[in-house]
């Protein structure tokens, strides 16, 4: 039996005859086949099923807290790490920090089965007289030593630990161990009480707060920041705090807060994993203290509790669940034996009443009814066949949008689309999440490069708030449609909900045909502002395109080499984490777009339904406008290509379109500034179109201007 993670929030739990790990012969590669006799989930276990992690390919079986056992009845722990053992960490007994890591239940298939491939060198043989369950402790515990490993103290120190949950205990536990003085703090009431047997066990204290401070040990052992901070708070001069627990991301720590370390002189030990032998240590002490850790297991369970057990190891209310395979059911359905995808969203999904919906289904593709008089009318102008180049094309497009052979263009709008992106704590760009905000308050105050060029083209420009992490004040200029305070990183799970991409669309939608309510609309230019959107866009335009991650990525904000290089690894590794279906413009922007992205993409279908001329801009644009074509290839004859962006997977975008950009300059800015020049050559081109003199008016021959 094996209990496979086929997608976010999906197991299935499949009969396992005959495990292959890697297609290799554990024989001669240094894996063996073992048999799993428990496992315990740990909370990481747990983020992957609900948030996935950007190292994770789907299927992937979890489990790296496990006890196993060989051909020979050998019981071992395992060190759920694979080393290289060349770099300088593997070199200096810091494998944990090897630069190139393979964890088990991460990169490779783990305990969460009755078999599993291991290597050989990560066995760690337990005696015969260790309790089966308590030995699955063998990894937090090896986590905790490493901890406590870089700290110096002496007996009857006094150490404050933060967090009662299985962490926190067996920190405690520990602390006890080696002589010093612990106190756990937990804000929880129901989490002591829930802990009580094991602190009555070893009268170890646990308290809500506490008024005593210059503790000489600070350890963190949950992920809250305002704990990191108490933390801080509580440690006494010289004292010592291990950042044990990687904390909350995207939370401010006061500087104010930070000066005590300086003023205390207080060390800060960062913390992560363990090596090989930090678990061998952990044995001895796992004989010595059976009766306290049984007390941190939640419960014994079969395998097949691990989907309901999830959401229970998620909301920190309890300790340790172990996974017992000897009390394993019989064979899967069939139905089990399927791999579980959850369905993706298409139009018939969507209400008959959405406005998502009907802006679809309104779409007409392009006539060409007027063709070929439109092309017979822009050749007929006082000029050699073709000399105005693509400014005759423009003409001739916008004549078949507007149904006339005299086209005019009066009313100028343009948007800008602003939303900030989740992937931006993969590291992917050369500015910080804040500049979004920063820019959008820069357009409202009219100071930005796209302010100037609608200000002298007379296009009315507005900024649309999809979904910027931060809230603006009212302002004429600002529309606000906020889906959310960002997306998600969509490097570890999907970018967004399915309403949220459904909403985000809509927001798009209702954006332009408010405007176009209040005065129809000649031509509509759309622009963008988010931190990190050139990684969504690259995304994007892979999947749809073809094209692989490394011909898709740019430098966006101006990454060096080694950050393209970063930027590449990780939109490949988004792109192996999810499946998604090429053909599927709503599933593409779920899982990999963004606020401002999807509000664009609802802007050119509204657009194209009122059958409006649209100028894309840069990459990012391109990219939305490239999922609109996706869900309905009718726009394809209502988009312009304002400019050629340097970002080379705008070519791609644009070749799938079969669509060419006016202008070059050598522009890479967005912010829309190469649609808001585009849109003054469509303006030029109807001009040409209606007040250009042809021949017969102008009374020229045509012969005097045709080339020899």
């Amino acid at each position: 039996m094996k209990i496979v993670l086929t997608g976010l929030g999906q197991f299935t739990i499949l009969q396992d005859t005959n495990p292959d790990h890697q297609k290799t012969d554990p024989m001669t590669s240094g894996f063996i086949k073992t048999t799993v006799l428990c496992c315990a989930i740990c909370r990481t276990d747990a983020k992957m099923w609900e948030q996935g992690h950007r190292d994770l390919i789907f299927p992937r079986v979890l489990g790296h807290e496990m006890v196993v056992r060989d051909q020979t009845r050998q019981r071992y722990i395992v060190w759920p790490g694979k080393s290289c053992g060349k770099c300088k960490f593997c070199q200096n007994s810091r494998e944990n920090l090897c630069e190139d890591m393979k964890i088990t239940g991460f990169h490779t298939d783990g305990g969460f089965a009755s078999q599993v491939i291991l290597p050989e060198e990560s066995l760690i043989p337990i005696p015969d007289d260790l309790n089966c369950h308590v030995a699955c402790f063998a990894e937090p515990i090896g986590c905790v030593i490493n901890a406590f490993e870089k700290l110096t103290f002496k007996k009857n120190d006094r150490i404050l630990i933060i967090g009662s949950g299985t962490m926190g205990l067996i920190t405690a536990l520990y602390a006890r161990h080696l002589g010093l003085i612990p106190l756990i703090i937990e804000k929880n009431e129901t989490k002591i009480n829930h802990v009580a047997p094991f602190l009555a066990a070893t009268g170890i204290p646990c308290t809500k707060d506490t008024h005593e401070s210059e503790f000489d040990l600070v350890i963190n052992a949950c992920a809250d920041f305002i704990a990191f901070c108490q933390g801080i708070a509580k440690v006494g001069k010289g004292g010592q705090i291990s950042f044990f627990s990687g904390i909350s991301k995207n939370e401010h720590i006061e500087t104010n807060l930070l000066n005590l370390i300086h003023y205390r002189e207080a060390k800060v030990s960062g913390v992560y994993g363990m090596t090989k032998d930090h678990m061998k240590k952990a044995v001895p002490f796992m004989q010595t203290h059976e009766s306290a850790l049984k007390l941190i297991i939640e419960a014994v369970v079969a395998p097949e509790k691990v989907p309901q057990l999830m959401p229970e190891v998620l909301s920190g209310k309890h300790l340790k669940y172990i996974l017992d395979f000897s009390l394993a059911s019989g064979m899967p359905t069939n139905e089990e034996k399927q791999k579980s995808q959850a369905p993706g969203i298409s139009l018939n999904d969507l209400a008959y009443d959405s406005l998502c919906r009907k802006v679809i289904e309104n779409i007409t593709p392009l006539s060409d009814c007027l063709l070929a008089d439109a092309t017979a009318k822009i050749d007929n102008k006082t000029k050699p066949l073709g000399a105005l180049g693509r400014m005759e094309d423009l003409a001739v497009q916008i004549s078949l949008i507007q149904g006339s052979l005299n086209p005019e263009i009066k009313k100028k709008n343009l948007f800008v689309f602003a939303g900030d992106h989740g992937i931006t704590e993969e590291g992917v760009s050369a500015y910080p999440s804040e500049v979004t905000a920063q820019m959008v308050d820069n357009f409202l105050n009219g100071g930005a490069a796209i302010n100037v060029l609608c200000r002298h083209h007379c296009i009315e420009m507005k900024v649309v708030d999809m979904g910027v992490s931060r809230e603006f004040n009212p302002h004429p200029e600002l529309i606000i449609k906020k889906v959310a305070r960002g997306t998600k990183n969509f490097a570890i799970e999907d970018a967004m909900t399915k309403q949220q991409m459904i909403l985000a669309l809509e927001n798009g939608m209702n954006t332009f045909l408010d405007a176009y309510d209040r005065h129809p609309i000649d031509i509509v230019g759309v622009g963008e502002m988010g931190i990190g959107n050139t990684t969504s866009a690259a995304a994007i335009i892979s999947v749809i395109t073809g094209i692989p991650p490394d011909k898709a990525t740019g430098r966006g904000t101006g990454v060096d080499d080694k950050g393209l290089a970063h930027k590449t690894r990780v939109i490949e590794k988004a792109l192996a984490f999810h499946t998604i279906d090429p053909s599927n413009g709503f599933e593409i922007l779920q899982k990999i777009g963004g606020f401002e992205i999807a509000g664009i993409a609802g802007a050119v279908l509204a657009a194209a339904s009122k059958k409006t001329p649209v100028v894309l801009d840069g990459v990012i644009s391109t990219a939305a406008g490239l999922v609109a074509f996706l869900i309905n290839p009718g726009v394809r004859g209502y988009l312009i290509s304002g400019h050629k962006s340097v970002e080379k997977a705008q070519k791609a975008a644009l070749e799938h379109m079969k669509l060419k950009p006016l202008i070059d300059f050598g522009m890479r800015l967005g912010e829309g500034t190469g649609a808001a020049l585009a849109i003054d050559k469509a303006d030029a081109a109807c001009k040409i179109m209606c007040q250009m003199a042809s021949f017969d008016e102008a009374r020229v021959a045509r012969s005097s201007i045709l080339p020899n």
